[in-house]
This record gives C-alpha cells, sequence and structure tokens, in this order.
C-alpha cells in the first residue's frame, strides 16, 4: 500500500491552486521540468514556480479525469493537502529495474528517487525525479522565455 506524507511547500495548505501548469525544458539536452503554482487564483500573486530539475517521468492531467494510478488503498497522514511525496509508490517501483542506469549515471553514491504529486484546481502533476526540488517566488507578472533547439 502506498502512502502519502505531506511534502511542505510553500503553497501545501491551498484548496486546489489554480494553474498547476507543468513545462518541460530539454534545452539542456535533459528534461528538466517546472511548475508554475497559482495558489490564490490564476490572475493572483504570488505564484511559485516550483523546480524539478533533471526528471525520469511526469505527468500533467486535467483535476477531472485522473486515471488509476495504483492507488485504490492509500496511507494518507493529512488528507486536503495540494502537495505530498508518495512513498511505495507503484509508479516509483516500477523504474527499480532500471535505477542503476536511471539515477547513478555518473557513478556516484547511490541517488534515491522521489514520487511528488501537487493536486491543483486546474490539472493535477506527479514528478519523479532524484532531485529536491527548488522553489521560486513570482509577486508580479513577468515573461518567461524558454529556448529550445532541435
Amino acid at each position: 500500500m502506498s502512502r502519502f506524507i505531506k511534502w511542505d511547500t510553500p503553497f501545501v495548505n491551498s484548496k486546489f491552486p489554480s494553474a498547476v501548469i507543468l513545462i518541460r525544458d530539454n534545452s539542456a539536452r535533459r528534461d528538466c521540468v517546472s511548475a508554475l503554482v497559482s495558489p490564490s487564483g490564476i490572475d493572483e500573486y504570488p505564484k511559485y514556480f516550483v523546480h524539478f530539475g533533471d526528471v525520469i517521468a511526469f505527468t500533467c492531467m486535467e483535476e477531472m479525469h485522473f486515471p488509476n494510478r495504483g492507488f485504490e488503498e492509500v496511507d494518507c497522514e493529512e488528507t486536503g493537502l495540494a502537495s505530498y511525496q508518495v512513498i511505495d509508490s507503484p509508479w516509483l517501483e516500477s523504474y527499480r529495474n532500471g535505477e542503476f542506469f536511471l539515477f547513478n549515471l555518473d557513478g556516484g553514491n547511490r541517488e534515491v528517487p522521489r514520487h511528488y504529486m501537487i493536486f491543483g484546481g486546474d490539472n493535477n502533476i506527479e514528478v519523479i525525479t532524484k532531485n529536491d526540488p527548488t522553489f521560486e517566488v513570482v509577486n508580479s507578472p513577468s515573461v518567461l522565455s524558454l529556448d529550445y533547439h532541435i
């Protein structure tokens, strides 16, 4: 059985934050993913960029269509939060056979992959990464530019 534990984010107590959007940046020839979360509504500030860095897998699904993810039985420490870390995740477990190649390419110490979830009022996001996500506050309208090389 999977267990959802509180992932302490700046918006963890928001009720269905708006405009949860996933942004994939492969300009550095890596799969780098960030999410934009608007906890007070799509036109309200502050907003938060959650930078996951290199990821192994990610999804961004409309919140009304959430397909079976193997979470029929879940132990949840706290309910009604906007962000969780999934312990004993079936999705994470499915990557175990390729763990060395996916998570330890630099030959260093064993890196531990983690499964993060953000439940939004517009989308639900799941990310598997070995990184500790970082947060960037956006306090006013700004321009986001991405540079893609094909």
